[in-house]
């Protein structure tokens, strides 16, 4: 039998634990949509002590259900109202993405720093028009990539960026899911045909460049079914990235599992050691020859990581404190979704490799 690997804390690493949170905490934020992302970023704004002070939607039930769960004191049925109010600070686009570019455009023009769910828009038309947008914006504008701060994602980033692995030659995600049973119900999944390229993989791709720093160069991507499977959209997706010379990035999704054997693996290896980790768990376990100890296990029994929601709110709102641009801004995410709309190309035309070497991130 093998030895159970030793443990390390963030701190003895020289890693952040958790990320970090605006100094200011008495904002004010509006909502824009009350539907199923709005729970999410109402339990982490709560979770963190921000008040949700305004909610905008057309389905009185939904602001009904927004008010009981937030406590927040102005409702309205239109965005543009919740946009003129003095009293909001900073505001979330929740809405499908079949709203995005008229909203983030008044939101400037209003003055209100905003947050935009992913994915920043349909096409890649669209996503350039706000970039242009944004960068001329007297405000910012980030989009919610949260999975960067969700878990050891954070961790995996700081881990790379400190040299731990070296060099990273290779970036993999591996999730087997059950969501064509579990979202059989939702009012908008199973009727996509981009679920796993646009919806899902936006996520994927981003924690590839945020880990590794890298920009993709070029992209495949093939998908496929299974028989009897609910969703219109195919459930199985395989992609690889091209990341130019030294760096290749691989993601295997099914959503399709009939059976409780689901797992969402991942591991980074570079030239000076692998960290293997899960996008669901608290699990990390390290290698490094930097630190010549052998496989350690990152322990983080004694921290208190805020829902990665706080996560992409937070560094909007740090941004403003700062005068910065957010992490994620249309502009750095557009390699993203650069990425993304050339796999569901891609796979539209049965598997070609498509070339990005033109885009640009950050």
């Amino acid at each position: 039998m093998t030895e159970p690997a030793a443990t390390v804390t963030p701190d003895e690493l020289g890693i952040p634990a958790t990320f970090p949170l605006p100094k200011r905490q008495d904002w004010r934020i509006g909502f824009i949509g009350f539907g199923g992302f709005a729970n999410a970023h109402r339990r982490a704004y709560q979770g963190v002590g921000w008040k949700i002070a305004a909610i905008a939607d057309p389905s009185p039930a939904a602001r009904e259900r927004g008010q009981e769960l937030t406590g927040a004191e102005k409702l309205y049925e239109g965005y543009p109202e919740l946009l003129a109010d003095d009293d909001i600070d900073v505001v979330v686009l929740l809405t499908q993405p079949t709203l995005r570019e008229e909203v983030i455009a008044a939101a400037i023009k209003a003055g209100k720093p905003l947050l935009c769910e992913k994915p920043l828009a349909r096409n890649l038309a669209e996503c350039e028009r706000i970039v242009a947008l944004t960068e001329k914006a007297p405000v910012p504008v980030a989009v919610s990539q949260n999975y960067r701060w969700s878990g050891v994602n954070f961790h995996v980033k700081h881990i790379v960026e400190k040299g731990l692995v070296g060099r990273p030659f290779y970036a993999s995600v591996e999730i087997h899911g059950f969501q064509d049973e579990e979202l059989v119900d939702h009012p908008f999944y199973p009727k996509c045909e981009d679920f796993l390229t646009v919806q899902w993989n936006v996520h994927m791709i981003d924690l590839l460049r945020y880990w590794t720093g890298g920009e993709p160069q070029r992209v495949f991507a093939c998908s496929r079914r299974m028989d009897g499977q609910n969703f219109v959209g195919d459930g199985l997706l395989l992609s690889f990235v091209d990341f130019g010379p030294g760096l290749t990035g691989h993601i295997l999704h099914s959503e399709l599992l009939r059976s409780s054997l689901g797992s969402r693996r991942c591991r980074i290896d570079g030239d000076r050691g692998s960290v293997i980790f899960d996008l669901s768990q608290e699990f990390l376990q390290l290698d490094s020859r930097e630190l010549g100890r052998g496989p350690l296990t990152l322990d983080l029994s004694g921290v208190e990581m805020p829902r990665s929601q706080a996560g992409s709110m937070g560094d909007l709102l740090i941004s403003v404190e700062e005068g910065r641009e957010p992490q994620v801004s249309p502009r750095r995410n557009l390699a993203t979704m650069r990425q993304v709309l050339a796999e569901e190309e891609c796979v539209s035309q049965g598997g070609a490799w498509q070339d990005l070497s033109a885009g640009a991130g950050g």
